[in-house]
C-alpha cells in the first residue's frame, strides 16, 4: 500500500513538472512574441524617420542647392540659339520659392536693337512655368531700349500679366496684363511728321491696358504723359510669329502742353487741321511694327513737309 502511495505521489510530481514546464514555454513563447512585436514597432519607427529625414534633405536641396540658376542661363542660351534672339544676364537668381531675379538683364534682337535692365524682378510660379503659363508681376529697375534710329530710357515697369500657352506660337497666346511705366527719357528718335525728332522728351508716366485673344493684341487703354504732349491710343495689333512683320490697326489722339503750344505755334495751327475728337488731335497708325505709318491723306497740302525715312521710321500711309 504504501508503496502505491509512493507511486502516485511520484506521478503527480511528475505531471506537476510537466504542467510546470509547459507553463514556462507559454511564457517563453509569448515574451518571444511581445518582443518581436516591440522589435517590428522599432522598425516600423526607424523607418518612418529615415524617409522623414530623406524628404526634408530632399526638400532642402532642392530649394537651396539645386543648380535651378545655371539650368535658367541653359535655356536661355538654347533659346537664343532657336530664336536668334540672344537673352543674357550677368547673375541669375531663381529660387524655387520666392521672387526671381536677373540682374544686367539683356534682349539681343535679329534686327540689331537691344533691350537692357539693370534688373528684372519676376513674382512669378515655377510650377506655372512647367505647365506653359506666365502668372504674376514683373518689375522691371531702369530698362532701355536702344535701336538704329530710336533709344528709350525708362527708370520703372511694373507689368501684372497672365499668359498661355507659352510653348506654343505667340500667335496661339492668349491672356491680359497691364504695363505701368514712370520717369523716362527720349534719348534718340526718327522724324516724326510735323513734330520732328522727339529727342530729349522726357516721359512722365504711361499706363497700357491690354488682352491677348486668338493672335491679336487688343489695346483697350493706352495713356502717356510727356513734356510735349499728352497721348491717349487705343486700337489692335494682330500679331505675327515674325514681331516685326505685326499689323497695326490703332488711333493715337494727343493734345500738346501749354508750355509746349507757346514754344511750337507753327505747329499748334497745322495741327488744329487734323482730324479732332474731344479737343485732341486724333490720327491712325497703320503698317507693321517695323515699318508703322501715319495715315494722313491731307498731308502734303496741310503743309507738313514729308521727312525722308529710313527702314523702321513712321512715314505717312499712301493716298490711296
Amino acid at each position: 500500500m504504501a508503496k502505491e502511495n509512493e507511486l502516485e505521489e511520484d506521478f503527480d510530481l511528475e505531471e506537476d513538472m510537466t504542467i510546470q514546464e509547459s507553463l514556462l514555454e507559454e511564457d517563453n513563447e509569448l515574451f518571444d512574441e511581445d518582443n518581436d512585436e516591440e522589435h517590428t514597432k522599432v522598425n516600423r519607427k526607424e523607418i518612418f524617420i529615415l524617409v522623414t529625414i530623406s524628404f526634408v534633405s530632399f526638400l532642402i536641396f532642392t530649394i537651396f542647392i539645386f543648380p535651378l540658376n545655371e539650368i535658367v542661363r541653359s535655356i536661355l542660351i538654347k533659346t537664343g540659339k532657336e530664336t536668334g534672339v540672344i537673352m543674357d544676364a550677368k547673375e541669375i537668381h531663381f529660387p524655387m520659392i520666392g521672387r526671381k531675379s536677373f540682374d544686367s538683364f539683356v534682349v539681343s534682337l535679329p534686327s540689331g536693337a537691344a533691350l537692357k535692365a539693370e534688373e528684372v524682378s519676376l513674382g512669378i510660379s515655377l510650377l506655372g512655368i512647367l505647365q506653359s503659363r506666365l502668372e504674376g508681376d514683373v518689375n522691371v529697375g531702369y530698362f532701355s531700349y536702344e535701336g538704329s534710329d530710336l533709344s528709350i530710357g525708362i527708370q520703372t515697369i511694373d507689368l501684372p500679366i497672365r499668359l498661355s500657352p507659352l510653348d506654343d506660337k505667340i500667335t496661339k497666346w492668349n491672356g491680359e496684363g497691364e504695363i505701368t511705366l514712370s520717369g523716362g527719357k527720349i534719348k534718340e528718335s526718327m522724324e516724326i511728321p510735323f513734330l520732328g525728332s522727339l529727342k530729349g522728351t522726357d516721359i512722365k508716366k504711361a499706363n497700357l491696358l491690354f488682352k491677348v485673344r486668338s493672335g491679336k493684341l487688343l489695346i483697350e487703354r493706352g495713356t502717356l504723359d510727356s513734356n510735349i504732349a499728352k497721348f491717349q491710343f487705343q486700337g489692335v495689333v494682330r500679331l505675327s510669329d515674325t514681331i516685326s512683320f505685326s499689323q497695326l490697326d490703332l488711333k493715337v489722339c494727343f493734345s500738346f502742353t501749354d508750355k509746349f503750344a507757346l514754344e511750337r505755334q507753327d505747329l499748334v495751327g497745322m495741327v488744329a487741321l487734323l482730324p479732332q475728337e474731344a479737343g485732341k488731335t486724333c490720327i491712325p497708325v497703320r503698317g507693321t511694327l517695323s515699318s508703322p505709318k501715319v495715315d494722313l491723306p491731307n498731308l502734303n497740302q496741310l503743309g507738313g513737309g514729308i521727312p525722308k525715312t529710313e527702314d523702321g521710321s513712321i512715314e505717312p500711309a499712301p493716298t490711296p
